[in-house]
């Protein structure tokens, strides 16, 4: 369900699957067949699964089916602390500047102190018609942008919330941003590629192009120039930009 790769003094890889399981793997070559650490989150009949996962330093944080942040010791495993407050599957987690970004089923995201984990802010657009989930977000400096389940995408900074616009035509499953280039996928089987252009009292997307893929996109990376693109077929594709 979530992948995360941390960046420590020995490099690992940590997976949440539906169950509840936390696995850890090595990263080293040769790669190892079975991880070097596992645990469970505690079991709720009504609720389950690890949906996100985020880390910062020795702290893995989690997104569950049952409504809550949980954070642990990369040591060993043990709970660190529980955070309370959405309403329904905590679906997205992002770190940011001493802050813990989480996105829920419930349309709203929670900002979170890192430090005493201690809420600061809840971020929800004000309006009587439907709820719409967010599924995924990315944070930048003062910015958060998240995608929804019904093919939209908010931009909010420092907290306001700046733009709303509908971008896909189905879920937006996977969301990326690197510098000004914003990336995005989902059940409409296309990558769409923005410029965001933030300031303090205006948000700018400008389009610059689409991918049209045969399969949905479930996953999406940025990284030294290269695009990856998970599919829900099984294949992951790697685009670049450049002559």
């Amino acid at each position: 369900m979530a992948v995360v790769y941390v960046d420590e003094e020995q490099p690992l890889c940590i997976s949440g699957d539906s169950g509840g399981g936390i696995f850890v793997w090595s990263t080293s070559f040769p790669l190892g067949q079975e991880p070097i650490k596992k645990w469970n989150e505690p079991k709720d009949w009504r609720y389950s699964g690890i949906h996100a996962l985020a880390s910062l330093g020795k702290y893995l944080y989690t997104g569950s089916g049952d409504k809550t942040i949980k954070v642990w010791s990369l040591l060993d495993g043990a709970l660190s602390c529980t955070m309370n407050g959405h309403k329904s599957v905590v679906s997205t987690l992002a770190v940011c500047n001493g802050v813990l970004y989480s996105g829920s089923w419930d349309g709203t995201i929670r900002l979170w102190s890192l430090s005493d984990h201690s809420l600061l802010t809840v971020l929800e657009e004000v309006s009587m018609g439907n709820v719409y989930s967010v599924l995924s977000l990315t944070a930048n400096q003062h910015t958060i942008v998240a995608a929804h389940e019904n093919g939209s995408i908010k931009v909010w900074s420092n907290d306001v919330l700046m733009k709303s616009m509908q971008t896909h035509n189905g879920s937006i499953l996977s969301i990326c941003m690197e510098g000004k280039w914003l990336f995005t996928g989902g059940w409409d089987k296309t990558v769409s590629v923005q410029e965001l252009m933030v300031n303090e009292f205006h948000v700018d997307a400008i389009p610059i192009g689409s991918i049209s893929c045969g399969s949905v996109i479930t996953a999406l990376f940025y990284w030294q120039g290269k695009l990856f693109v998970g599919y829900a077929d099984r294949t992951v594709k790697v685009y670049y930009y450049g002559k």
